[in-house]
C-alpha cells in the first residue's frame, strides 16, 4: 500500500475518533505538536525510533512529554509509535487538517508579502478570498523580505504570484 494511502487511512481514523469524542481541536494540536517534535527535536526522535527499547518506554516518554493533553489525544499518538507509523506524522497531520476543513467549509491560504498587513489590509483580503472562493478562510501570513512588494498566495496547489520581483522577471523573459 501506498505511504499516501496509509496516511489518508490513519488520519481518517483519527479523525473519525477525534470527532466522535468532540476533540477535533485537541487533537489537531497535539498532532501539530507530535510532527514538530518528530521534525525538530533530534533526541525526541531518537527515542522513539529506537528499537532497543521497549515501548513500555516509548509510552512513558510520551506520557511526559503530552502530559497536558487527554487520555484520549495521547492514546493516538501512542498508537502511531506503536504501529511504527513515525515517518508519516506530516502526512497523517495534513490529511487530518484536510478533512477538518473539508467539514468545516474552510480553505487554508498562505500569503505571503514584502512586509507586515495592517489589520484593515488582513480583513480586507479575508474578505475578498471569501467572496471569491465562497468558504471561511484561514490565513497563514508570512512576510519574505524578498518579495519588493505585492504578494503571493498559495491556495491548495495553487500559486497566484502577484509580486513585483515576479512581475519584473516576466517582463525580462518577454524581452
Amino acid at each position: 500500500m501506498a505511504r499516501d494511502e496509509i496516511a489518508k487511512r490513519y488520519a481518517s481514523a483519527i479523525y473519525n475518533i477525534a470527532k466522535s469524542s468532540d476533540s477535533i481541536n485537541e487533537v489537531r494540536e497535539v498532532l501539530n505538536i507530535f510532527m514538530e517534535n518528530y521534525e525538530e527535536e533530534e533526541e525526541f526522535r531518537k527515542i522513539l525510533e529506537d528499537p532497543l527499547k521497549e515501548f513500555s518506554e516509548k509510552e512513558k516518554f510520551l506520557e511526559k512529554s503530552f502530559d497536558h493533553f487527554t487520555k484520549e489525544s495521547l492514546g493516538i499518538v501512542k498508537y502511531i509509535v506503536r504501529k511504527q507509523r513515525l515517518s508519516l506524522v506530516g502526512d497523517i497531520k495534513e490529511y487530518f487538517l484536510k478533512l477538518y476543513y473539508e467539514e468545516n467549509n474552510k480553505l487554508p491560504i498562505t500569503a505571503i508579502f514584502a512586509k507586515e498587513l495592517s489589520e484593515k489590509q488582513r480583513e480586507l483580503l479575508i474578505e475578498k478570498l471569501e467572496k471569491k472562493y465562497g468558504k471561511k478562510i484561514v490565513l497563514n501570513l508570512e512576510v519574505d523580505k524578498e518579495i519588493i512588494g505585492g504578494g503571493i498566495l498559495k491556495i491548495g496547489n495553487e500559486v497566484i504570484n502577484g509580486s513585483i520581483k515576479n512581475q519584473i522577471e516576466e517582463i525580462k523573459k518577454n524581452f
